[in-house]
């Protein structure tokens, strides 16, 4: 019975009868079918097709883990590194990734493999153990390139795997890239200033291996993990670019104070190069006569206000388009406080006791 609710959900789910496909998934959840709960967790946690409810969605999601759904551990991992229980916890986090191995959720077995070092094996068990990530939060040295206001480069911030990784990743999310609307606040589409495509992440495009990735680069930046933004993966074909722009939330601007009260300020912005098989394609700091691209891996690390906090206009800068070749990105806003979705008291009590 709860298998043929499922098919049929998916089938209007298929037809764009999404109101009616929830309805019928959610008979098949009550009844406890994995797949079903599994489904309408993740429609929930990503609002396609439904009403984003995080909250909602992280209760039917643990269940489907508990009853041993490989996606739902999956997904339940990525809820508990991102702090969605009061605060991060990778040996939960961990624990749920390597049960999803175990019941055979390819992405969970090639996310340990990546954040253990172990290209092969399948133990995943000791791969589980092999995950440090304290060890994640080790960065290189950086060079500093401009001192005030602070530019640096962290050459080798990542392998070529996971920048490899990465791009694969986002590949399947990419869609035309969004600024922000400084008078209405939010993004919008702004062909005008930036051209180039960039995934849209929710919970459920997350993973443990973008959970470390952010780890890594707000440790770069001195800030704890929760304080990060999504990650976004940008792509740059010839000629495509972001004209020049500030990272910062301007008070002054209407929209800018709502956001600045709700999100907190973007203090500093994180670039890592992806790719190095291509011609141009820098960032520029026009006020500070500055160009910089790195190579594959390495990163770009600016602050975006001053010492006191204020946001400092000398940080402009533009996305240069690449000439041969094309460009792809990782960039991540750092905020000031943990980020809203890290905050969601709703999801906190969801997963309390979890």
């Amino acid at each position: 019975m709860t298998d043929a609710q499922y098919q049929t959900a998916l089938a209007l789910f298929g037809q764009g009868r999404n109101a009616e496909g929830v309805q019928v998934l959610g008979q098949a959840a009550a009844a406890g079918h994995v797949p079903s709960l599994s489904m309408l967790g993740s429609r929930l946690l990503s609002g396609r097709g439904v009403a984003f409810d995080a909250a909602a969605g992280a209760r039917l999601i643990l269940q489907a883990a508990e009853r041993g759904g490989g996606f739902a551990c999956a997904t339940a991992a990525v809820l508990f590194a991102r702090g969605c229980s009061g605060q991060p916890d990778w040996p939960r986090a961990l624990d749920h990734l390597q049960r999803a191995a175990e019941l055979g959720y390819p992405p969970a077995r090639a996310q340990l493999r990546l954040l253990s070092g172990y290209r092969a094996g399948i133990d995943w068990k000791k791969l589980r153990r092999a995950v440090d990530i304290a060890a994640w939060r080790k960065v290189p040295a950086p060079l500093t390139l401009n001192a005030d206001p602070l530019v640096q480069a962290a050459p080798g911030l990542l392998s070529a795997e996971l920048c490899d990784a990465l791009i694969a990743r986002a590949k399947p999310l990419m869609r035309p890239a969004l600024v922000y609307n400084e008078l209405e606040g939010g993004n919008t589409a702004g062909q005008m200033r930036r051209h180039g495509s960039a995934p849209f992440y929710r919970y459920t495009d997350m993973d443990l291996v973008t959970e470390a990735v952010s780890n890594r680069v707000c440790a770069l930046a001195g800030m704890p993990a929760a304080n990060a933004e999504a990650l976004q993966v940008l792509n740059y074909q010839v000629g495509e670019y972001f004209a020049p722009h500030v990272d910062f939330l301007d008070p002054g601007f209407e929209g800018h104070a709502e956001t600045l009260r709700n999100n907190g300020q973007r203090v500093s912005t994180v670039l890592v190069y992806l790719n190095d098989d291509l011609a141009g394609g820098e960032t520029e700091f026009l006020r500070l006569g500055l160009q910089h691209r790195g190579r594959k891996g390495d990163a770009l690390m600016f602050r975006n206000v001053d010492a006191l906090g204020r946001p400092d206009p000398r940080t402009v800068h533009a996305g240069r388009p690449p000439t041969r070749g094309e460009k792809w990105l990782l960039s991540v806003w750092i905020l000031d406080r943990a980020a809203p979705d890290n905050r969601d008291p709703a999801l906190m009590a969801a997963m309390a006791g979890r």
